[in-house]
């Protein structure tokens, strides 16, 4: 599971639209941990999938050790995103 990615997700207004295949991996991980809600579906033309982040878990916030507070200061999200 990568942190960072964790951290750069829960940066960003959500929801956010994912269309890079590395970051719906990512974003896959996470969910299967439970660790966000988030959801993936096929493009029009049935080619691609993109993922869909919705929100950090509460047990996504406890593994970043946030508790629900923004101590994201100085993190850059560090992934491909489309709002």
């Amino acid at each position: 599971m990568c942190i960072e990615f964790l951290r750069a997700l829960a940066k960003l207004p959500a929801p956010v639209t994912l269309t890079h295949r590395r970051d719906v991996d990512n974003l896959l991980v996470l969910r299967a941990a439970g660790l966000v809600a988030a959801f993936t579906l096929k493009t029009d033309d049935g080619r691609r999938e993109v993922g869909r982040f919705l929100a950090l878990t509460p047990d996504g916030r406890d593994a970043l050790g946030t508790n629900g507070e923004d101590d994201f200061d100085g993190v850059q999200p560090m992934l491909q995103s489309q709002r």
